[in-house]
């Protein structure tokens, strides 16, 4: 077998993490086997300088059924060019099997340990997102550029196909479910929470179950207000346009395509669902003053 231009082959026993430290399902392995074995494999592993996998526990476990020595494989040395692989990854959809949002969690938490050395190194020079203008430097080049809107986790969350929302909240329900500080109660409900969200692929709900655990306990948290005229109008009058740009740009959105999944609809749905809920209590809101005013 042939490696594609700008790929290296690895021996698959110089691969470090190949027991899926991100997947705990690999599904269907032999029909991957199959597929490799018909067509090849169209995307290479990805794998560290260093030699650790990110991406392609279920491809490294196909060719290791296939009695395959070495594999195509892509190293990456930033969260850059991790983002661009797996970019290039979900466009590959045949034999392909989707990631809980738990294993989503851990792969994103590996591609934030990536992008790490460079945070530190940004922070030690002085640089603060939004602030390369300021020092001189032109703009962070690509998607996932040290300035990215959302920051690291952001650009990583991109990379997973999710909302930073999503992969934040998703972030807290794995680890409410293995915090060992927690009361049993809360374990508890963390853990059914985890098991149904990796189950249905819904996030906000199982975040909001923990959330209300946490809540009944330490009391809702505070929560800030702008209360200041001036600071509304300001609010207002970036939010609006804003908004409205997105609508038209979301309105587009028209019939779903058949290759969306069904996990990426529903995190779609719980992160439009979570927007539709501020923006109604909002209306709600300036009605009641409106109607206060009349």
């Amino acid at each position: 077998m042939t490696a594609p231009v700008g790929e290296v082959h690895v021996r698959l026993d110089s691969i470090q993490q190949v027991t899926s430290r991100h997947r705990k399902d690999l599904g269907d392995v032999a029909s991957l086997a199959k597929s490799m074995a018909d067509v090849g494999l169209i995307n290479p592993v990805t794998l560290t300088p260093d030699g650790r996998l990110i991406a392609g526990a279920r491809r490294v476990a196909a060719a290791q059924m296939l009695g395959w020595d070495s594999i195509p494989a892509r190293h990456v040395a930033s969260l850059d060019d991790a983002s661009k692989a797996l970019h290039a990854e979900r466009d590959e959809n045949t034999q392909r099997k989707a990631m809980t949002p738990e294993e989503l969690v851990s792969l994103g938490k590996a591609l934030e340990a990536l992008e790490h050395p460079a945070a530190v190194a940004r922070k030690a020079a002085g640089v603060r997102a939004g602030g390369r203008a300021r020092h001189g430097l032109p703009p962070a080049s690509g998607p996932a550029g040290p300035q990215a809107e959302g920051g690291i986790e952001g650009v990583v969350a991109a990379a997973l196909g999710t909302s930073r929302t999503t992969y934040r909240r998703a972030k807290t329900v794995v680890a409410a479910a293995y915090d060992d500080t927690a009361t049993p109660e809360e374990r508890l409900i963390a853990q059914a929470a985890l098991a149904d969200m990796n189950t249905t692929g819904k996030v906000s709900g199982n975040y909001d179950r923990i959330r209300r655990a946490r809540d009944s306990r330490l009391g809702p948290p505070v929560q800030t207000r702008m209360g200041d005229a001036a600071a509304q109008r300001r609010a207002m009058a970036a939010a609006i346009p804003a908004l409205a740009g997105i609508c038209r740009g979301l309105n587009q959105i028209e019939p779903i395509n058949t290759d969306i999944t069904t996990r990426e609809a529903a995190q779609w749905v719980d992160g439009l669902s979570d927007a539709r809920r501020t923006l109604e209590s909002l209306i709600k809101r300036l009605k009641e003053f409106t109607n206060a005013q009349a």
